[in-house]
């Protein structure tokens, strides 16, 4: 009986594995906006991403489970071979959670611990989504004339979503949650 029913687990553990993934619409991050401006010898990035999250991982986020976000940015000449090395390559993390007791989604930017509160999921998602005047590059690292691409991507961590958790979301495409690549061209 017993060994019955763990072959019975492992059937269906089999399933899940060979099922397509479904997606529902609308679960996707998308980068709506890149740009980068010069200010005082420097590279500054401003970026706005549209989160969309799946029905499972907002159901996670009000149950109390904390979200985090990676944003990678890089940064490299355009003419570059791969095994280059960039110029810049960044992974700027992020939490978003949801406190029941003062009924708040906080905000946290993981490098700097700075948070933000915010009383609505959407004003929370948009907050979360807006990059403004990240440093990319000092312009005297630039050479004159040369084109650098500036690569810009976001995705759920995971890796950060507690233990219990991990196993359904590396095999389910609800949290499998990421932006495509976007990308701008620098010239100095």
């Amino acid at each position: 009986m017993n060994g019955q029913l763990s072959y019975r687990w492992l059937l269906f553990a089999i399933a899940l594995l060979l099922l397509p993934p479904l997606s529902a619409f609308g679960e996707e991050f998308k980068i709506k906006n890149l740009s980068a401006k010069l200010v005082e010898g420097k590279f500054l990035m401003d970026a706005e991403i549209d989160y969309r999250f799946s029905d499972k991982a907002i159901e996670a986020l009000v149950n109390g489970v904390p979200l985090t976000l990676e944003v990678q940015v890089q940064l490299r000449d355009s003419n570059a071979w791969i095994w280059q090395e960039d110029l810049l390559d960044a992974r700027l993390r992020y939490r978003i959670r949801y406190l029941a007791l003062p009924a708040i989604y906080q905000v946290v930017d993981l490098q700097s611990d700075t948070q933000q509160n915010f009383h609505t999921q959407r004003s929370a998602f948009e907050a979360l989504g807006d990059i403004s005047n990240f440093s990319l590059i000092s312009i005297d690292k630039l050479e004159q004339g040369r084109k650098y691409r500036l690569s810009l991507r976001s995705s759920l961590d995971i890796e950060a979503l507690p233990l219990p958790l991990r196993p359904m979301a590396y095999v389910t495409s609800a949290w499998q949650l990421s932006s495509d690549w976007s990308e701008l061209v620098l010239r100095r």
